[in-house]
């Protein structure tokens, strides 16, 4: 059983990971019910000690899950009182319900630890399959399966945005941090590192720009390995360099906008705080500034909204409430849940207390990482958390499945060595 779990959640890593939205709906659309719920109700019906019993094991004794389990069971328990304050409301019931699973995907975290426990060197294994099909992948979809497939499938009813069949590929970063942190030799990955590298410029999203530079450098500051930092830095520098010299460029994907050049990748960056010196890089700029100053206007309504009346302040909307109604221009995505912004979701929903619950869990997930850096040295746990936490301040990452679910997942698996020693002998017989 522990194998099949082992396997099971190896696929579902490289698919949210590689191909994002269109992997994140596979299942039964008609019932909503969707590959991310099917992994997880399963394993709840199969494996329900290892979830509930270990949450609650840990509230009623001193163990280093303790302070975790306390706090999620005050950011789950706060999720349902927001569906309830949103059924009472009057906003659809359904709506409510898909939005609740931004505290119920967590649970991950459990199966991740499980696997984890009985795998010890799963986590060094995983990025090297991840390094590779990520790198691959991510290269066919500029070259060849973004331009030549795009068909849309389905509509995502968090972001209002068009399931392509082939979806577009977002784990370079955690690639090319987790072979940082678990390979030895490098030069053994070399390739892939640098594919990885490639992908993820290529692709500029500059929201996992940021998250991966934050958690890069904090990876290098806690290693001392500030020499490593400073080269790849500046190998970065000499990359783009050249490709300016040879003027280098392809079509960007689909949906990307302009082309995959080294003047595109530093207009892009530079639209977000000057859009006007973007301008004389990049001849989408403006358009890149634009995405910027949408989401803005938003979140400048959602926290006037908020703060309207002091119940709304403490409370939010509740779940269900409509944010797109706070403006004009997302009037004809009513279905679009997410304000693309981790801050301003819990704030829109759950006030001030949802935003303090949030990040309160989190601190607790970086305790966690904390005491298994202490027992390991290896500090990619708090190094990852760092990155997804930052990346998810522009971005729709704790809301959506692709996002959420390999989060949770890696995060079970990375703080498993804390508890190893713990395990039964019988009960790793038995399996």
């Amino acid at each position: 059983m522990a194998r099949f779990w082992a396997i099971t959640i190896g696929f579902v890593l490289i698919g949210y990971l590689c191909m994002t939205r269109s992997f994140a709906y596979l299942g039964v659309k008609a019932a909503n019910l969707f590959i991310g719920e099917i992994v997880l109700g399963l394993f709840l019906l199969t494996r329900t000690r290892e979830i509930l019993g270990r949450w609650l094991g840990a509230m009623t004794a001193e163990v280093p899950l303790s302070h975790f389990a306390w706090v999620y069971y005050l950011f789950a328990g706060y999720g349902i009182i927001q569906v309830l304050r949103g059924m009472t409301a009057g906003y659809p019931l359904l709506t409510a319900l898909q939005t609740l699973v931004f505290n119920v995907y967590p649970l991950y975290i459990f199966l991740g630890l499980w696997v984890g426990i009985r795998y010890p060197n799963y986590l060094g294994k995983f990025f090297r399959w991840l390094a590779w099909c990520n790198g691959i992948y991510g290269l066919l979809y500029i070259v060849v399966l973004n331009p030549l497939f795009m068909t849309p499938s389905a509509m995502d009813d968090v972001t209002g945005e068009q399931v392509a069949i082939f979806g577009q590929p977002a784990g370079s970063g955690l690639a090319i941090l987790g072979l940082l942190c678990f390979e030895r030799k490098l030069r053994r990955v070399l390739f892939p590192l640098l594919l990885n590298a490639f992908v993820m410029l290529a692709l500029q999203v500059r929201g996992e720009w940021l998250g991966f530079g934050l958690g890069f450098v904090l990876w290098g500051v806690i290693s001392r390995r500030v020499g490593s930092l400073v080269a790849s830095a500046g190998a970065i520098a000499l990359l783009l360099a050249v490709g300016y010299v040879a003027d280098f460029s392809i079509p960007a994907p689909v949906g990307r906008g302009g082309q995959i050049s080294s003047r595109d990748i530093v207009g892009r960056g530079l639209a977000a705080i000057d859009p006007e010196g973007a301008s004389k890089y990049s001849e989408i700029a403006d358009s890149a500034a634009g995405t910027v100053e949408w989401r803005r206007r938003w979140w400048r309504a959602i926290w006037d909204s908020v703060h309207e009346t002091s119940s709304e302040t403490l409370l939010g909307h509740g779940y269900g409430y409509p944010l797109t109604d706070l403006v004009s221009y997302m009037s004809d995505h009513t279905n679009v849940r997410s304000p693309h912004s981790i801050f301003f979701f819990c704030l829109g929903y759950g006030g001030w207390i949802g935003v303090s619950l949030f990040f309160a869990f989190q601190l607790s997930i970086l305790r966690l990482h904390w005491l298994t850096y202490r027992q390991t040295k290896n500090p990619f746990g708090i190094a990852y958390l760092v990155m997804c936490v930052s990346s998810g301040f522009f971005g729709n990452f704790f809301e959506t499945p692709f996002g959420a679910i390999p989060y949770y997942l890696i995060t079970g698996l990375a703080v498993a060595p804390l508890f190893a020693s713990r395990i039964n002998a019988t009960e790793t017989n038995s399996e």
